[in-house]
């Protein structure tokens, strides 16, 4: 048996589906090696609309997986009965992608895959459909039971791992604390290990303009992050910071940092998308299982249109099959 790798289709009314059939396109990708997770009718629509004419076996019992033949696998216990309109909302679309994340994260717990990529959601939809978890991050962590996850943003120039993810602001700057900081610089420094990286620099970046200045500008600096770092380099850590946000990204680029820990999701997402949307990855960490998926999402303003770029996706999997072996 193959290392099978999960793709979940995402939300449907999205460029998900576009991508991948231009995953399958690809010479350089075995699709015997895949799994996916989402619904047969619009894979079907899909491949006849880019004349894909790999042969698709559907399945709907995890007992009935075959991975012995040589076409693309699709799992869908639930047959998609309902219209909808590519590039808008629809909580049926919204549900469609959370139960296909569901599916791949219990074949991923029964060691059936060895890795997840999912293709984006969206989370208007997901809360139309009254899912209360807000996107992959917590959906995954919730459903692996595992506590303490991390999204880490990787592309050719930075690498970026998160304390606090999909919050607003204000809960994102409260929740902040000398133990989180502490946990994400030490599953930086893994994910960097991970990476072949055997001694990684890791740069933690401050939390008001110019890092604090000392106190003058807040002290967040002073109470939890420096603390924080001081105990990281107690254990054997190569640590620098807190550095000015406006700054630190710069240095990373300048390869005087491997990682760079932010303390909130668009301290870190700002900088690493200012190299451009498609050209990086995210990576969850943390979890049971690998997960990656495209920097990207669900496009709405260009779905159905056949001009989605599928680079973040082609990433996603080449990050995913390095981290399985």
């Amino acid at each position: 048996m193959k290392p099978l790798i999960g793709i979940t289709m995402g939300d449907p009314a999205g460029v998900g589906p576009e991508l991948i059939v231009k995953l399958f396109k690809n010479k350089s990708f075995d699709f015997s090696k895949f799994i996916i997770f989402g619904s047969s009718k619009v894979l079907d629509y899909e491949f006849r609309k880019y004349n894909v004419r790999i042969p698709i076996k559907n399945f709907s019992t995890i007992s009935s997986v075959d991975t012995s033949k040589e076409f693309i696998l699709n799992f869908e216990p639930k047959k998609f009965d309902f219209n909808f309109e590519v590039g808008k909302i629809n909580p049926n679309c919204g549900k469609l992608a959370y139960e296909s994340i569901l599916n791949a994260i219990e074949f991923a717990n029964r060691g059936l895959i060895k890795a997840i990529v999912t293709c984006p959601i969206n989370k208007e939809s997901l809360k139309l459909a009254s899912v209360e978890l807000i996107g992959h991050t917590e959906i995954l962590s919730k459903k692996s039971k595992s506590n303490d996850v991390f999204m880490l943003m990787v592309n050719d120039e930075l690498k970026v791992i998160l304390c606090t993810i999909h919050v607003p602001l204000l809960k994102a700057v409260l929740s902040l604390d000398e133990k989180l900081v502490l946990k994400t610089i030490f599953a930086a420094n893994k994910a960097c290990y991970n990476f072949g990286i055997k001694s990684p620099r890791i740069g933690v970046a401050g939390l008001n303009p110019h890092a604090g200045e000392n106190g003058t500008m807040g002290d967040e600096e002073q109470i939890f992050i420096k603390p924080a770092i001081h105990e990281a380099i107690n254990s054997g850590l190569n640590v620098s910071g807190p550095i000015s946000p406006d700054i630190i990204f710069s240095m990373a680029r300048e390869k005087k940092f491997d990682i760079v820990v932010s303390l909130y999701h668009d301290q870190g997402l700002i900088p690493f998308k200012y190299f451009g949307v498609g050209n990086g990855v995210n990576i969850t960490i943390g979890l049971p299982f690998v997960r990656t998926s495209p920097d990207h999402g669900t496009a709405f303003d260009i779905a159905g249109k056949g001009i989605a770029n599928p680079n973040s996706l082609f990433k996603a999997i080449s990050y995913a099959e390095k981290m399985i072996n």
